[in-house]
């Protein structure tokens, strides 16, 4: 039924014909036409919208053909569940814009009917009205082609105007009375008469067809079940027997007790192929190719081709979609109101590239649980509808239209796996994560036990059966729990089928939570067979109900953040020995007598403790405190002000987001306690931070995958080496599960919580009516997407000419072939100076700029060829001596002189002159994602941005100080310029301008400057890093070494988030291939200054009990951290 015209004789096709036969054999036969004899016409220009007769119907379509992607027969008693087999999946069409006759925005309409959603009709709340619908596109195709006024621009019309000033309110967050005030401020001065809209009110009316469906679904108010499928007309729930509305309603309005919001994904999946900036980027995870051996996306890894292996149709179609969900609480209200959850799902698709998977405007609001209580184990009820529709989008697809090849297709979908912080991840996967079987990968094969005084679950020495079978810490009795040694396995790697059928399907009394009412109505836990002994089972996660589910390899991912941030702040705590928070206590040191073989700290016979090798004295914390608050120094918006969070009267640091502690434990801890503790402690703290840093690379070696996993077992046993049992929590054993799953699934970039992070805090500020946040929400995130469909919509059809912005630097040159060398793109500013070039720096500059352009390397030879013919007994010192002094001025002369026989280009003439005496320097320069100062400038200011490094053609990196930004011009017609830094080096010499430490750092000194005067760069040929200085208490001028830090430049103009992405590098060479095996020391510091000697008895709170910790799992578990 696409080809309308045969395109042979230009007449009606066969097969269209036929098509409209059946189509019209169905409709009659429906009983809406029998009763009056007349249907809607779907032609083009009817649009379902008036009630013709038969023959009118059919003398349409013949004429004008059936209006856009209406393949299911939605308003002529079509059904989702009546599509069969023989949809037009796979058929290309022909341009659909010679069949639209009413304006040239009709066919940009996005997004289908209401018809197409997987959702049947009878289970919701509140009905689409497919009748609605259509009048509403109408309304659409009039204001879209209706100018504002006579004689204004074309393609300004109503609903142009309306949608971008939709997209202003969702971009800046403004409130509806300012959407009034600038409605009405832009009606009053258009010319008269106009027909903009003039209220907010008018641009929802006018965009409102550019939105997606939203149900609505009522819930009991115990989230014991969902009014909707069989029980949609219940007036009580099930379970509780509670009443769903409430009683003081008014007449002929009922008010559910509480109600949920669901946003089918299937149609906001089907706008991805309607749109041309995503559409072919959508088979990229099929189509691109990754080199031998390295992960750079979650399809090089290892659950992405084992699915592909096991569903090859699915794998099949390269549109079909590959899934991630996350969900996590926030409190809309914030500190001030009182506690509310509000816990959105968030389904996010995986087909994307790098530069595009993950960012926000392909984050989809599926389910928003309203809270205000926690949902607990009851996440399950809420999910129902994502679910079924899930199961819909595997099973049968949905036809779908890909506007990149013209072309329409089934479109499948897969949910590869959840990604939740650890008390959430309990929440999805039906394994509870507290307890000593909080593992959900060692299970009941797990080694922690119970803390006597200490009233916790410990992880301690449970990594030695992680380690090769011969490896020496196996047998060690002294360093660990003292007389024991692990011949033990590690837990074996269970599959989905192994964990459902010999795992969950045997376990008496285990149900899903849609049969026994959302938590329940009894003591989680007490009907089930084990729970808590054998299992955390607490019920049959509703995942389960997908058919693939089981064949999955990685179902649930451990989130990164979190396991790295309580790592962090355990070694902080602890090494700072800050009061309720440090691992190192009273009731710490009760439980070492019976555990280990540590007699030099246990508590002495007057109450006080020894005081451990791994704690700070007074001077050392206030010698590091200072260093994090004063010298550590980033770049603006690397990290936050570290100096708000540091409290230098009792020693501790606090309120550090997760980003500041992923920087800090990346970046500082490394080298941070060198110079503080012992060297055992502080190899133990810096492998562990290595290893953070290692698998968070942007790309993954799967030789150093096979590394990692191999190193983290003995990072973690030299922790327990030096660390009492009480540090080791459940938090800190996850880490010896990242590297597997980061084999499994890939970058860690694409499974953690960051990007969903910053998108709840995104939701937070969307909240302007705290008496309904949800339906707020709700209402701000549908306005998004009217947004996003209204750029797609109506393209671009009036551009207006970019403003450069104040020290916009753009050199373009009507000249051909001028070289990438003298194009730069970048922002200057600050106060400019005129300067001039002395003749060494005059000399210098134009011989750097000739050698770093590849059209003088033939000239370079010719050079070196004269040199040497002259005096053939030149050493290669004396050769580059010679070019550095006279290449730039013999290549001049040899120009002038051929060029009387030769035809030079216009730009060589002009540079072989050199440049300018005279040249602009700033003090500031953006360029590349990075914003760079002079020494000068910066060196006072409390950020840093002056430090620059540059790749050596050898394996020599020099590194240095940026001393001037410079804007060098050249004489003649081409106009020639070029932005160049003048730096001062450091010495290159190893061990004496610079060190290299195995794992990767690199140290500078500030002592010794490069020799040789080389000071120009290009502005682009350099990458910006950090120098800062290790915090020590005892200074000379031999231990004076900076440590760089590289500097990740961040896209601000090529990306719309403005929230700063997680620091991470590009990839690691230097992950080392062994982890060290640590002599710790036996000595102890006897002497304390700032000790308090701590009597034996701890206060009473310092612990919560295992059922405290049960009960304790609220909202704050998983509250957002909204600006990491």
């Amino acid at each position: 039924m696409d080809q309308h015209i045969d395109p042979a004789n230009n007449n009606v096709s066969r097969e269209f014909s036929e098509g409209v036969e059946v189509f019209l054999a169905f409709a009659s036969n429906q009983n809406s036409f029998k009763e009056r004899n007349t249907m809607l016409c779907p032609c083009v220009r009817c649009q379902n919208r008036k009630q013709r007769d038969v023959r009118t119907i059919s003398r349409h379509l013949y004429r004008v053909g059936f209006k856009n992607n209406y393949y299911l027969w939605s308003s002529h008693g079509e059904s989702y569940y009546d599509v069969g087999e023989s949809s037009t999946g796979g058929q290309v069409l022909e341009d659909e814009a010679r069949y639209t006759e009413d304006g040239p925005y009709e066919e940009n309409i996005p997004g289908g009917d209401f018809g197409s959603t997987d959702i049947p009709v009878q289970n919701l709340t509140e009905e689409p009205n497919e009748e609605q619908y259509e009048e509403r596109v109408f309304e659409a195709f009039e204001a879209a082609n209706q100018p504002l006024y006579d004689g204004c621009v074309e393609g300004i019309s109503q609903l142009y105007l309306a949608s971008r000033l939709m997209k202003v309110k969702t971009d800046h967050n403004l409130a509806e009375s300012c959407m009034d005030e600038i409605s009405q401020t832009f009606r009053d001065v258009l010319p008269q008469p106009n027909i903009a809209p003039g209220s907010y009110y008018d641009m929802k009316k006018l965009t409102k067809s550019l939105g997606l469906p939203v149900v609505k679904i009522d819930i009991c108010e115990d989230n014991c079940m969902l009014f909707w499928k069989e029980d949609h007309a219940l007036l009580k729930c099930r379970f509780c027997e509670k009443d769903r509305y409430h009683q003081n309603h008014v007449k002929g309005k009922r008010r559910p007790k509480q109600r949920m919001y669901y946003m089918p994904i299937t149609e906001r999946l089907k706008r991805l192929y309607q749109q041309e900036t995503t559409a072919s980027h959508m088979r990229w995870h099929a189509e691109h190719v990754s080199p031998e051996g390295e992960m750079h996306h979650p399809s090089d890894a290892a659950a992405w081709k084992h699915f592909n292996k096991v569903y090859p149709d699915f794998a099949a179609e390269s549109r079909n979609i590959y899934l991630g969900l996350a969900t996590d609480g926030f409190n809309p209200v914030g500190m001030s109101g009182e506690a509310h959850s509000v816990w959105p799902v968030i389904i996010t698709p995986y087909n994307l590239p790098p530069g595009m998977c993950m960012k926000r405007e392909y984050f989809f609001l599926s389910v928003l649980v309203p809270g205000p209580r926690h949902p607990k184990k009851s996440i399950d009820i809420y999910l129902q509808p994502l679910i079924e529709e899930l199961k819909s989008l595997w099973s049968d697809g949905v036809q779908a239209y890909d506007i990149s090849k013209k072309q329409n297709f089934t479109m499948r979908a897969a949910l590869m796996w959840t990604i939740n912080d650890f008390p959430a991840y309990g929440m999805m996967s039906g394994w509870t994560t507290h307890g000593r079987l909080a593992c959900p990968y060692c299970q009941d094969e797990t080694k922690s036990f119970w803390l006597q005084h200490g009233r916790k679950h410990s992880w301690f020495d449970c990594h030695r059966m992680f380690l090769p079978k011969e490896h020496p810490y196996r047998r060690n009795v002294q360093a660990f729990r003292k007389g024991q040694t692990i011949t033990d396995d590690p837990p074996p790697w269970l599959t989905g089928e192994e964990i459902l059928y010999e795992r969950i399907n045997s376990i008496e009394g285990l149900k899903k939570t849609v049969d026994c009412g959302g938590n329940g109505h009894e003591k989680p836990g007490s009907t089930i067979d084990g729970y808590g002994k054998e299992h955390n089972w607490v019920k049959k996660s509703i995942f389960w109900e997908l058919p693939y589910w089981e064949n999955l390899l990685l179902r649930h991912n451990l989130d990164f953040m979190h396991v790295e941030k309580n790592f962090f702040d355990n070694i902080i705590n602890t090494v700072l020995n800050v009061p309720g928070k440090t691992k190192d206590n009273a009731k710490s040191r009760m439980d070492l007598p019976d555990l280990c073989r540590r007699s030099e700290l246990h508590i002495k016979d007057d109450g006080t403790m020894p005081v451990p090798i791994f704690r700070l004295s007074k001077e050392e914390k206030k010698e590091f405190l200072r260093w994090l608050k004063n010298d550590v120094k980033f770049p603006d918006g690397y990290a936050s002000k570290f100096s708000r969070c540091i409290d230098e009267t009792n020693s501790k640091i606090s309120g550090l987001k997760s980003h500041d502690c992923h920087v800090i434990m990346q970046r500082l801890l490394p080298f941070a306690f060198k110079e503080l503790l012992p060297k055992s402690v502080h190899i133990a703290i810096s492998e562990i931070a290595l290893f953070f840093r290692d698998i968070s690379a942007k790309i993954l070696k799967d030789e150093d995958v096979v590394t990692l996993k191999e190193n983290i077992a003995v990072k973690l046993c030299n922790l327990e080496k030096i660390f009492p049992p009480s540090f080791f929590d459940v938090m800190e054993h996850l880490a010896v599960h990242l590297a597997d799953e980061a084999g499994l699934g890939g970058p860690v970039q694409y499974r953690w919580m960051y990007p969903f992070e910053r998108y709840m805090y995104h939701l937070k500020k969307k909240v302007k009516n705290k008496a309904h946040i949800a339906g707020s929400i709700i209402a701000q995130c549908s306005n998004e997407e009217i947004s996003t469909a209204s750029a797609n919509f109506f393209g671009n059809p009036h551009v207006v000419p970019e403003v450069p912005l104040p020290g916009e630097v753009r050199f373009t040159y009507q000249y051909p072939d001028v070289p990438n060398l003298f194009y730069h793109e970048g922002r200057v500013s600050g106060k400019s100076e005129a300067k001039w070039l002395t003749d060494d720096d005059y000399t210098v500059l134009q011989t750097f700029l000739m050698l770093n352009c590849d059209t003088f390397e033939p000239y370079e030879r010719m050079f070196e060829e004269f040199m040497i013919e002259r005096n053939p007994y030149m050493s290669n010192n004396d050769l580059q001596i010679a070019k550095d002094q006279h290449f730039a001025n013999w290549v001049k002369n040899y120009v002038v002189e051929a060029s009387n026989t030769y035809e030079f280009p216009m730009w060589i003439l002009d540079f072989v002159q050199g440049p300018q005496r005279k040249y602009k320097s700033w003090p500031i320069y953006h360029s590349r994602g990075y914003c760079f100062h002079t020494h000068r400038h910066g060196q006072e200011k409390k950020t840093q941005h002056y430090g620059v490094q540059v790749r050596g053609t050898t394996n020599t990196d020099y590194y240095g100080l940026i001393e001037e930004i410079m804007m060098v011009e050249y004489f003649g017609s081409v106009g020639l310029k070029a932005m160049v830094f003048k730096c001062k080096w450091f010495d290159t010499t190893e061990g004496r301008g610079i060190r290299k430490h195995k794992s990767g750092i690199v140290d500078v000194s500030p002592r010794w400057q490069y020799e040789k005067y080389d000071p120009f760069i290009l502005s682009g040929n350099c990458d910006q890093v950090c120098f800062i200085s290790y915090p020590r208490v005892r200074h000379t001028s031999a231990n004076d070494w900076w440590a760089c830090t590289k500097v990740m430049p961040r896209g601000v103009r090529e990306t719309s988030e403005d929230a700063l992405v997680a620091l991470q590098d590009d990839t690691h060479n230097q992950v080392v291939a062994q982890s060290t095996m640590l002599r710790i020391e036996t000595y102890i510091v006897e002497d304390d200054s700032d000790y308090d000697s701590t009597p034996v008895v701890p206060p009473n709170d310092e612990y919560v009990s295992e059922d405290e910790l049960e009960e304790s799992c609220t909202d704050s578990d998983s509250e957002s951290d909204s600006s990491s």
